[in-house]
This record gives structure tokens, C-alpha cells and sequence, in this order.
């Protein structure tokens, strides 16, 4: 039996004034906004389309989205920018834990077609880019339409409902990403599983934190389930900040019980092995901080004595 092939209409606008062009003209009718593509191309069946009438809208030719400025305070990046062109332009100055989550992103070559604004624009999971941007108070410029075009500056978070699922006005344009330039004395970043081929389990934490002598006096912690949201409260931030270095097993275990009860509480009924990876990484984090501190003051030790 002959299966009708659909294809969907592709535009692609030269400058915002003629993406603001295609979305009003459209309105009415579904579409996507086509960056690098991955997400798009790895939903399954989507082409060829099962339903007609479908409009994608190609940001490639937009240059403005392709723009990327530097300063001494912070990085801008259009929503075009590859993450692989991102740690490669940034890896002098941004955050460590920024890179380490770009290159835990996928391969190389995917990474290539990986899109900044793609990447936090992701209906179907949520990712650890932009998790880990989140604790590094990111800000990202949106485009939106009302009775003119709008231009915006948020703080990432507020793009995001409470569960983690995007939520900004119809035909909104992510256009910039803003970081900024600072280090901590404490980054770490860990991800287990997945979050394309078994997002149920997969699980990603980021941490920044810095220390006043054997204290955390500053810190934001965040964990990922892609299949679910982010999980991130100033409670679990206090509570790494009340730590006391190193941290005994006693306090670990009433600190580890806190998490885990916390993300329970936001997530319901999670997979024993997400549950697994949880314990391991945030258990991991608290062991690679007490060696740190634990070699960082044997040092000292060793400087005081020798003089």
C-alpha cells in the first residue's frame, strides 16, 4: 500500500526582522525552530512527517545568532554557537565544571551540531549544560513577540517551570547566552547513565563552592534527571554551605539522607538506579572535597614547619 510521503516547509530568515516575519505569518500553524538539529532528527518518526501543514524555521542564516563577544566580567554567546566552539573559545576562562559538562556532551562531532540555545531549548529531556549553567547564574536573552518585538534578559532559571519544563512565551527566540567570567575554589561535576538512550536512569550533579579555611562558605549544588527536571533549592545550598571540612561519616550520612529526601519530595517514585547514582555521585563529591582539603592543609602544615 502506497504511504503518502510529507515533507515540511522549510524557511530560512536572513535577521530577526524576518524570523519576526515567518512567526507571525504562522502563527497559526505548528513549527519548529530548526537549529543544529539533533534533537529535532532523533525524534522518531518524524520524518517523513505524519501529519501535514508543518513549518520549520531554520535559524542558520541568522548571523546575529552566530555573534560571540568577551569581556573581563563575561561571556556572550549567540544561540547559534556550538558547544564545541564554546569550550574551545572559553577553555582559559570560563568555569572548569562548564567544560567538564561539554565534553561529557555526547562525541566530538556531535557536539559540532550541538547548538547553546538547542541545548536549553529541549522539550523531551532536560540536559546537564543547562543544569550546570544554572548554578553558574547564567542569563539568556529572549525575543518575543507581543503587539512589537520584545527583548529580554533572564536569569536561566526562570525560563523553567518548577518541573523543569520550559516554559516561555509562543514563538519566543532564545537569541543570547550570557556566563560569567569567574572561578571557585570547588567544582564538580558527575554524570551517570544516558540521558538519550535510558533518561529514566540517567542522572548528572554540578557543584560550585568556595571555602573559608576548613569551611564551605558559599556553594550551589544541582542535580539533573533528564527525564524528569532539575532539582535545585537554596535548602540543599545551605546545607552543603553549613559543612564543615572534612566531613565526618556521621554528618555525611545526615547530609546524604537530607538530599535524597529533598529529591524525593520534588520527584516521586524514582527508579532504583537513579536512586543508586544519586548516593554514589553526591558521595563522590563529598570524598574528592575532603582529599582536597586534606591536602590543601597538609600543605600549609608543611609550609609553617619548613619555616
Amino acid at each position: 500500500m502506497y504511504v503518502e510521503l510529507r515533507s515540511p516547509n522549510i524557511h530560512e530568515p536572513e535577521n530577526i526582522a524576518a524570523y519576526n516575519n515567518t512567526i507571525l505569518n504562522y502563527r497559526d500553524t505548528d513549527f519548529f525552530l530548526w537549529a543544529g538539529g539533533t534533537e529535532i532528527m532523533s525524534r522518531a518518526d518524524f520524518y517523513p512527517a505524519v501529519r501535514g501543514n508543518m513549518e520549520i524555521i531554520s535559524l542558520d542564516k541568522i548571523e546575529e545568532l552566530h555573534h560571540f563577544l568577551r569581556n573581563d566580567r563575561y561571556a556572550e554567546f549567540g544561540a547559534m554557537v556550538s558547544i564545541n566552539e564554546i569550550a574551545q573559545a572559553g577553555k582559559l576562562v570560563l568555569p572548569r565544571i562548564l567544560l567538564d559538562t561539554i565534553n561529557s556532551t555526547a562525541c566530538r562531532t556531535v557536539r559540532e551540531r550541538i547548538t547553546i540555545g538547542g541545548s536549553l531549548c529541549t522539550q523531551r529531556f532536560k540536559t546537564s549544560l543547562a543544569s550546570t549553567l544554572m548554578i553558574l547564574d547564567a542569563a539568556v536573552e529572549l525575543r518575543y513577540m507581543k503587539k512589537r518585538m520584545h527583548s529580554k534578559w533572564f536569569q536561566l532559571s526562570r525560563i523553567y517551570d518548577k518541573n523543569g519544563a520550559l516554559s516561555i512565551p509562543e514563538g519566543a527566540l532564545l537569541s543570547k547566552v550570557r556566563i560569567a567570567i569567574q572561578q571557585y575554589d570547588y567544582q564538580f561535576f558527575r554524570t551517570m547513565g544516558s540521558p538519550v538512550r535510558d533518561p529514566e536512569n540517567a542522572l548528572s550533579m554540578a557543584l560550585v563552592a568556595r571555602f573559608e579555611q576548613n569551611s564551605v562558605s558559599y556553594a550551589r549544588i544541582i542535580f539533573t534527571l533528564p527525564s524528569r527536571g532539575f532539582c535545585y533549592n537554596r535548602d540543599l545550598d545551605n546545607m552543603i554551605t553549613s559543612l564543615h571540612l572534612p566531613v565526618s561519616i556521621s554528618r555525611y550520612g545526615q547530609v546524604e539522607d537530607f538530599v535524597l529526601d529533598f529529591i524525593k519530595d520534588n520527584f516521586k517514585d524514582i527508579p532504583h538506579l537513579q536512586e543508586s547514582r544519586i548516593r554514589g555521585a553526591f558521595h563522590d563529591m563529598i570524598k574528592d572535597m575532603n582529599e582536597k582539603v586534606l591536602s590543601y592543609t597538609g600543605a600549609i602544615e608543611r609550609q609553617q614547619q619548613d619555616r
